[in-house]
């Protein structure tokens, strides 16, 4: 598993290539994060936060001018990457990591993280929670997407050799990382209990494909 620098270094080496990512999944993971942002009814005049955004996968799918967009990456080369590749979006962008930003609180209708939950550290989910749950407006979203250790063991033992030999040798030896994250996050469910404590209320959390978890949640006051 890697430290935080080694994250933020790898990130910024692997927006270089990050199409391949893409292309490795089979386009699989554009597909979950359409079905992601499809959950959010109406997005007309609303304030989006997209926390650990890459290169900006999520907003591809956020069409509507009139939405204000925010993102939240400690990586510099994907933060540029996605500037350069939502020229028609005006993006609030800031450079950081999460956990060390400020923001005014009830700030947004909207919260959004795809594929960035796994690398956070166990004993600091209750405060990504927290932090989220601040941010988020009075009948505001929370949307998360994220891979998770198959149930099954056949499953899992295609996801090892899919996401720990093929896609590495196929596609780069930096994919290698990812499969460890992958096998030591069995699930969302604490995270979850995290968002109910903070009286958030559940509308769906639902596996797909045994690989990949959504959680869909909306704060009531």
């Amino acid at each position: 598993m890697l430290t935080k620098i080694d994250l933020k270094e790898y990130f910024n080496k692997l927006s270089e290539s990050y199409i391949t990512n893409e292309y490795a999944s089979f386009f699989i993971t554009n597909f979950m994060r359409r079905k992601l942002i499809k959950k959010i009814k109406n997005l007309e005049n609303k304030s989006v936060l997209d926390i650990m955004s890459g290169k900006g996968e999520n907003l591809k799918y956020i069409n509507q001018k009139n939405t204000k967009i925010t993102t939240i990456d400690f990586a510099s080369k994907m933060n540029e990457a996605a500037k350069s590749k939502h020229k028609n979006k005006i993006i609030n962008q800031i450079e950081n990591d999460f956990f060390k930003v400020n923001h005014n609180s009830k700030s947004f209708d909207i919260i959004l993280c795809s594929f960035g939950i796994k690398t956070i550290e166990p004993e600091k989910l209750n405060l990504f929670t927290k932090q989220i749950s601040d941010m988020l407006k009075p009948n505001g979203e929370i949307l998360l997407l994220e891979l998770v250790k198959p149930k099954r063991a056949f499953n899992f033992k295609i996801a090892k050799f899919y996401l720990d030999v093929f896609v590495p040798n196929i596609c780069g030896k930096q994919f290698k990382v990812l499969f460890p994250y992958v096998k030591n996050h069995i699930n969302m469910n604490q995270l979850k209990l995290n968002i109910i404590n903070e009286k958030i209320q559940i509308i769906e959390h639902k596996r797909y494909l045994d690989l990949f978890e959504i959680i869909h949640a909306k704060k009531k006051y």
